[in-house]
This record gives C-alpha cells, sequence and structure tokens, in this order.
C-alpha cells in the first residue's frame, strides 16, 4: 500500500512538472508570436536550469534568445536540440544562421553544407535560403561588408597608409618616338600615400526566389611627395536583384562609378554585369560573369572604348580552412572613334588565388593573375601593333579584432611587359588598413 502511493505520488509530480513545461512553452511561444522577443527569453532563462535537454523548449528558447540578441544562449539550445536528434534541420539552419550572426563563417558555412547534403533535402524553400546566406559568407570572406541576417544596412569607413615604387608606371626602357626619335622619359619616383573610403551596402531578400542589394562608395587617395597631381578621389554606386534557386544564385548589379585626378583626369564607368553561382557539393561550386560597360577618359575622347568582359571561376575548398580558385577571364574592348581605333584590343587571362583562414579572425589571401592584351590596329605614333603580358602577386593577412573591427597588411607586385616600350613597367605596393563597421 505504502508502495502504491509513492508511486502515485511520482506519477503527480511528472505529471505536473509536464502540464508546467507545456505552459512554459506555450507562453514563449505565445510571447514570441507577439514579437516580444526580450520576454520571451527572460521567460525562458528563468527555467533554463530546469528545462534544459528538453528539445520543444529548447527550439523555442534558442530562437527566441537569438531574436533577442543573446546569440551565445541560442547557440547552447540549438546544440541541445542537435544532441537530442541531429537531423533536425530546423535546429541546424538556426545554428547556422546563429554562428553567422557572430561572424564565425567557417563554422557556419559547414552547417549551411551539411544541410545542403542531408538526405532528404530541407524544402526548396529553406534551400534558397541557404543559398542567400552562402553568398553573404562569399561577400564577407572577400572582404566586403555585407548583411547579418535577411537585411540590413552595412556601414564603413576605413583608412589605409601605403608605400608605391611607381606611382605613374614610368618605364625603364629607352622609347623611341616613329621608331626614330628617342623620347626623354622621367627618372621613376615612388612615394607614400593615404587613402580614406567610405561606403554603405544594404541586402535584402525580399521573398522565396529573389531579393536585392543597393550600395555606395566613396573614396580619396593622396600623395605626399612627388606625385601630389596624382592625388585623387572617386565615387561610386551598384545594386541589382538576386534570383535564388535549389542550388545556384544569380546577381545582376548596375554600376556607375567615376575618378576625378588633381590633373583634370576623369575616368567615368558604366556596366551592367551578371554572375551566375551554381553549387556542386561542399568542397566545390563555380561562377560565371560578363560585364558591359563603357569608359569615358577626359581630358580627349580617343580613349573612349566599350568593352565586354566574362570569365569562368572554379572555387574548391581543399580543407574548411583552405579553398583554391582560378579560372579563365577573357574580354574585348572597342574604341568609340576611328582616330582611338589603336586602343581596341582582345584580352585573355587567367585569375588564380589560394585563401588561407588560421580561424574566423585571420586568414591569409594569395592571388596570382596574368593578363595578355593584343591591340588591333597599329599605333601611329609607334608604327607598330601593341601586345602586353601583366603578371600581378599579391599577398595579404587580415585580422579582425572584433566582429565590425578589420585590420590587414598587404604586398601587391605588377610586371608589365610591352612591345612597346612606353608601356612595359614594374611596381610594388605595400599598405596597411584598418576599417570599422556597422
Amino acid at each position: 500500500m505504502h508502495l502504491n502511493i509513492k508511486r502515485i505520488f511520482s506519477m503527480l509530480v511528472l505529471l505536473l512538472a509536464s502540464f508546467t513545461l507545456q505552459a512554459t512553452v506555450k507562453d514563449i511561444e505565445r510571447l514570441f508570436a507577439e514579437q516580444r522577443y526580450q520576454e520571451a527569453y527572460e521567460l525562458g532563462y528563468r527555467d533554463l536550469s530546469q528545462e534544459a535537454g528538453n528539445p520543444n523548449f529548447d527550439m523555442i528558447f534558442g530562437v527566441s534568445a537569438q531574436r533577442a540578441g543573446e546569440l551565445d544562449q541560442a547557440l547552447f539550445a540549438f546544440e541541445r536540440v542537435l544532441m537530442y536528434d541531429s537531423k533536425t534541420q530546423v535546429a541546424r539552419f538556426e545554428l547556422a544562421r546563429t554562428h553567422f550572426m557572430l561572424g564565425n563563417l567557417i563554422t557556419a558555412r559547414r552547417h549551411f553544407n551539411q544541410l545542403l547534403e542531408s538526405d532528404p533535402q530541407p524544402p526548396s524553400e529553406a534551400m534558397k535560403r541557404i543559398q542567400w546566406y552562402m553568398a553573404a559568407i562569399d561577400a564577407r570572406e572577400a572582404g566586403k561588408a555585407v548583411a547579418a541576417n535577411d537585411g540590413i544596412t552595412r556601414i564603413y569607413l576605413g583608412v589605409r597608409l601605403g608605400y608605391d615604387s611607381n606611382p605613374n608606371n614610368m618605364t625603364q626602357k629607352d622609347v623611341l618616338l616613329y621608331n626614330v626619335f628617342p623620347l626623354p622619359m622621367p627618372d621613376i619616383k615612388s612615394d607614400t600615400f593615404h587613402e580614406l573610403t567610405a561606403g554603405a551596402t544594404r541586402y535584402q531578400q525580399q521573398g522565396d526566389n529573389w531579393g536585392w542589394f543597393a550600395g555606395a562608395n566613396a573614396s580619396l587617395k593622396g600623395f605626399h611627395d612627388e606625385h601630389t597631381d596624382m592625388d585623387n578621389y572617386s565615387f561610386g554606386l551598384q545594386g541589382g536583384g538576386i534570383l535564388l534557386g535549389k542550388d545556384w544564385r544569380l546577381s545582376i548589379p548596375l554600376q556607375i562609378s567615376k575618378q576625378v585626378r588633381d590633373d583634370d583626369n576623369e575616368v567615368l564607368v558604366l556596366a551592367l554585369s551578371a554572375e551566375f553561382n551554381k553549387y556542386i557539393n561542399s568542397k566545390s561550386d563555380y561562377t560565371l560573369f560578363g560585364q558591359l560597360a563603357t569608359i569615358d577618359y577626359k581630358p580627349g575622347d580617343l580613349r573612349d572604348v566599350k568593352s565586354f568582359t566574362s570569365g569562368l571561376i572554379y572555387s574548391y575548398r581543399i580543407t574548411e580552412k583552405i579553398r583554391f580558385y582560378g579560372g579563365p577571364v577573357i574580354g574585348q574592348e572597342n574604341s568609340d572613334f576611328d582616330d582611338g581605333k589603336h586602343f581596341s584590343r582582345n584580352i585573355l587571362g587567367l585569375h588564380t588565388g589560394l585563401i588561407y583562414a588560421f580561424n574566423d579572425q585571420q586568414k591569409i589571401d594569395l592571388d596570382l593573375n596574368y593578363k595578355k592584351a593584343n591591340y588591333k590596329h597599329e599605333d601611329p605614333a609607334f608604327l607598330k601593333k601593341r601586345s602586353d603580358n601583366q603578371l600581378g602577386l599579391g599577398i595579404k593577412f587580415s585580422h579582425r579584432p572584433a566582429k565590425d573591427w578589420l585590420i590587414d597588411f598587404g604586398i601587391d607586385h605588377s610586371n608589365h611587359s610591352s612591345t612597346l616600350n612606353l608601356y612595359s613597367y614594374h611596381s610594388t605596393q605595400v599598405s596597411a588598413g584598418v576599417r570599422k563597421e556597422w
């Protein structure tokens, strides 16, 4: 009899605990539905020590903590759900999103890839949202200020200091005009410089299948000794649409940019681009891109051209921390005027690189690029066609001491050889920068 009473009492305690838990979960769900995220989080946190480990509680508590900005608590909650059932796709998606918000890009990408390769796969709408986040991760890894969630405005300010061994790309070789007359060339003079940059970008996923982005940027660059006439400022506007598929995304940006130098040289660029990215698997993807542009120079119109550029970049992740990419680039520029037809050219190049991420805060970028340009018509001043070969090598170390701060140090070397000695040069640039993002 005594044992039966104890059993009945134990069952009543369990039933009461179950009813209490159900009431707590329903209260949190109600507050969450009313967008009272902080209250929902506080209610869940009050009972956290007793309820942690129950997947129903952890899931609603996790999303409430995420919306309330308590991202560490959200991580723990989603991880507990996955410990209970590692195939819970909603919990893994929210865990990946939370890591992305914290700037843990390596971990976020790993969880998103697990979702893309899961069997069965998430619904099509979820797959498109994953593609959106993968695009944002790619942009952040490329050093761009991007959204931390489905829609946000990012603002950045930056400063850069550097040294350039040959700012105006002067040649060291003898130059003959009309193959007869020696042309006196100035000595090559190095210089130091500073650069200030600012910009803002808005990324917005508008629906399951599409989104948009818009941004503006400006820079001011000044030299300190020999090249103050090359001081310049530039500004640009860009924006466009993004289409999302189950395993692909297509962005169509429109861009306008202008640079004005103190010596009255100006360059205006209007461009329409398309970029198609296709997910292959967790290790590889490829990007097809193309751009139509008009480039106007001042003073004078002879250099004005219409250009078309296209290419393919294949990306392969050797490990989570090491990514290799490379592919061909082809292009064509055609002069707007007959008097400037010797500026028309065909371009063939190769763009390659390697990124090694020590962690989410530190990485090294290596770039190796080659470009060959064959001009279509004889240069009237040198009485022959021009052909150029350019090899560029760059290395940059980046460090994020905090999520919204970026510090980098880089070295870039360019070696440019030409059948016309006037355009043969080499230069090395060393620079360091810091950027604050909001």
